[in-house]
């Protein structure tokens, strides 16, 4: 008796299992890789060697044979799981093996879940996945290996919730293995280079913070979209934004989490995928072929900015924007509020980290010009709305405890705590900025608030 009702607890789990798939779902923002120096990437089908996997219950295994019995089809999961990760790393990838660059084999090669149900019919799951990955080069040559592994625990019938702890927490190994390895460098057959320009070392990665760990997904908006740019490194020789980058993909993802905006809906453009051509593209381009009226648009930008002196416009700074050229070589706020003006949204939000006063922080100036030119505001049009991190004569500071800017560290905290009431969220963040900035940096930043007419 005894023994029959532990196969049918047994049997009832594993159809719970196959009923509620498990599935990658990240909740931290991935590690940094230098995009620009990656090869296109070719994942190969990924090997199931677990076959749905080992199932141990009192020193009793019973080996998942296939035969009705399937829990979980691992190489789909693990499949859509790389990719999904790949696509967050900023590594290209191509189903060409022509135009690949480099392959991918991914091994699914152990998941096993250790089940305990000696306490009355509480099941206790305690689960471990092992997933091997190899880079090789184009022609199928290994160049480096490593192994992901993720565990979980749960209680019930269903071993959902571990197999999904198992799974996210395999997965969010790679990024951090690739950041710190950077196998990439091994493809040509030369050493890597330890903490070379191309990939920062580990101790240069900004500090974690409170915010880093992404709210949940809240419901979707089809008829949002978003413009994101972070520009930290230049191609010229002028300081970096810090964090910069970082503020980018940060915000990408709680535009997406807490503003409802699709995937497909937003664009992310850092470094040098920002140049001034990629503004015209993305603000001249995409935005007018794809909303329609009604819809809502947000835009932010995180990066320098820059004063024309002679004439006192503001200018937002491109990865190969130049100060000294920056009539010709910048992106001007008024070209940019009158681009968006032209759409045929119902309201477009525009939030700017970064100042034009040329006197520090994010704004930089050509070399022997005077700092704190006195910029004129340009006007807003009637369906748009500017959140700007400080007033024109000041500088916008980095937040250097938390690893993002001052106004966009509280700028996101708002959003998620006002569940994405922008004004709110704006009036929460407009006195924490004031106050940390003459607390932490003896200065002043005030946010601005502009909307239309």
């Amino acid at each position: 008796m005894r023994k029959s009702l532990v196969l049918a607890v047994f049997a009832a789990a594993l159809c719970a299992c196959a009923e509620a798939p498990v599935r990658y779902a990240p909740t931290r923002l991935p590690a940094q890789l230098p995009t620009a120096r990656l090869p296109k990437l070719l994942l190969e089908d990924v090997v199931d060697q677990a076959k749905g996997g080992e199932f141990f219950n009192r020193g009793i295994q019973w080996p998942n044979s296939g035969q009705g019995s399937d829990v979980l089809q691992w190489g789909g999961l693990v499949s859509d799981a790389i990719s999904l990760e790949l696509q967050r790393l900023g590594w290209p990838t191509t189903e060409s093996r022509s135009s690949a660059g480099a392959r991918l084999q991914v091994t699914v090669e152990r998941a096993r879940d250790d089940m305990d149900n000696s306490v009355g019919f509480s099941m206790q799951h305690s689960t471990k996945l092992v997933i091997g990955v190899v880079l090789k080069n184009a022609d199928g040559r290994a160049v480096w290996n490593a192994e992901l592994k993720g565990s979980g625990k749960g209680a019930g019938v269903s071993a959902r919730e571990s197999w999904n702890q198992a799974l996210n927490d395999a997965i969010a190994r790679l990024g951090p293995m690739l950041a710190n390895e950077h196998p990439w460098e091994l493809l040509d057959g030369k050493a890597p280079a330890s903490g070379s320009a191309e990939a920062p070392a580990a101790a240069d990665a900004p500090p974690p913070s409170d915010i880093d760990t992404l709210p949940p997904a809240g419901p979707v908006h089809p008829r949002t979209y978003a413009v994101v740019v972070g520009v930290e490194h230049y191609r010229a020789k002028i300081p970096n934004a810090d964090y910069a980058v970082n503020d980018a993909r940060l915000a990408a993802e709680y535009f997406k989490r807490v503003l409802g905006v699709p995937e497909a809906n937003v664009a992310l453009l850092t470094d040098d995928q920002a140049t001034k051509g990629d503004f015209e593209k993305y603000f001249e381009r995409w935005l007018p072929n794809r909303v329609q009226a009604g819809d809502t648009v947000y835009v932010y930008y995180s990066g320098h900015g820059a004063p024309n002196p002679a004439k006192g416009d503001a200018y937002l700074v491109p990865y190969d924007g130049d100060p000294t050229y920056i009539d010709s070589t910048g992106f001007s706020v008024k070209r940019l509020l009158g681009d968006l003006s032209k759409l045929p949204a119902k309201q477009v939000y525009v939030a700017m980290d970064s100042c034009f006063s040329g006197a520090g922080g994010r704004s930089v100036i050509a070399q022997g010009a005077r700092p704190l030119v006195s910029v004129v505001p340009t006007e807003v049009p009637a369906n748009v709305t500017v959140l700007s991190a400080s007033a024109g004569d000041q500088i916008s500071n980095s937040y250097q405890a938390k690893g993002h800017g001052l106004f966009t560290y509280f700028l996101l905290k708002g959003l998620e705590e006002k569940n994405g009431d922008l004004h709110a969220a704006f009036e929460y963040l407009k006195p924490e900025v004031e106050r940390t900035a003459r607390g932490e940096y003896n200065s002043e930043q005030d946010p601005q608030w502009r909307e239309g007419p």
